[in-house]
């Protein structure tokens, strides 16, 4: 008998499977902060079949993930000089994720990924082997926005364009630029996520990269991330802001290690290896 030609998604075991690798990278966004996109970006690929689906679809799970890891530490309580840096990174991550996004079809992203893949281990490596102090009162003025702004275009972009929260960059930025503690940037972090990658989906759905298949197991894998978040955000109560920094840099250098790996592994183009796009691929 021919095999089934159809993406593991749309098997009967694609969602469960989507929520059994959910659940444990929820606990890890509960606990750092991150949105996990770097976690979920193989295991989406591996279900969905198509990298430019499995972006959409690692979109859509991060607004979940970031939306309950506000929601479980109350972001909306932060001090407002806190509110207006993530107002600062925000305003600028929305026309970068629109970039990003546009550009994911023209833009060969391997330079890409290797430059992200020595920031992450550069700053996992310093998260880990040095103590990590928050620098004390935030103080907003000229270069502080400046430096907001930019990384927020920055951010949005890698997000648009890998299909990212960004948090495993945004957070190692909210604490060694501007010294904010890990608990408190990953709050932060998780906030200006939800409508940057909000941005980012909308426009991947536009361009036809959203299924009916990215919906049914994204609910999946985000109601497993959903609990997942829970207990990790219970986990910080029990915890020091250090053992959450370095919890963070191992996580980053993990992702390192995996983004590095599909470098080197690289498949060859998914058309050739797929098929051609049907008509009806893209439909919601």
């Amino acid at each position: 008998m021919p095999s089934d030609p159809r993406p593991l998604a749309e098997h009967r075991s694609g969602p469960a499977l989507g929520a059994l690798f959910g659940f444990p990278i929820g606990v890890l966004s509960g606990f750092t902060g991150v949105g996990g996109g770097e976690y979920r970006a193989p295991v989406l690929l591996a279900l969905m079949g198509r990298i430019r689906w499995s972006i959409a679809a690692n979109l859509f799970v991060g607004v979940i993930v970031s939306t309950t890891n506000v929601l479980y530490r109350a972001g909306w309580t932060l001090p407002m000089d806190e509110l207006i840096l993530v107002g600062l990174l925000i305003v600028t991550s929305l026309p970068g994720a629109y970039v990003g996004s546009a550009i994911t079809k023209k833009l060969p992203t391997k330079a890409l990924r290797g430059i992200l893949v020595g920031i992450l281990v550069v700053t996992g490596a310093r998260l880990i082997l040095f103590e990590t102090r928050g620098g004390g009162d935030l103080v907003l003025n000229a270069p502080v926005a400046s430096a907001a702004l930019a990384l927020g275009f920055g951010l949005g972009v890698i997000s648009g364009l890998l299909g990212l929260a960004a948090g495993e960059y945004r957070i190692p930025a909210l604490i060694l630029l501007f010294g904010v503690p890990p608990v408190l940037a990953g709050t932060m972090s998780s906030l200006a996520a939800i409508p940057q990658q909000s941005v980012a989906f909308w426009t991947h759905r536009s361009l036809g990269h959203v299924r009916r298949t990215t919906y049914r197991l994204g609910l999946a894998m985000g109601g497993a991330s959903l609990l997942g978040v829970l207990v990790g955000v219970l986990l910080i109560e029990k915890t020091t802001e250090a053992l959450v920094a370095q919890v963070l840099g191992a996580a980053m250098i993990v992702a390192a290690a995996h983004i590095a790996w599909d470098i080197r592994h690289a498949r060859e183009p998914e058309e050739r290896r797929l098929g051609p796009v049907s008509s009806h691929d893209g439909a919601p």
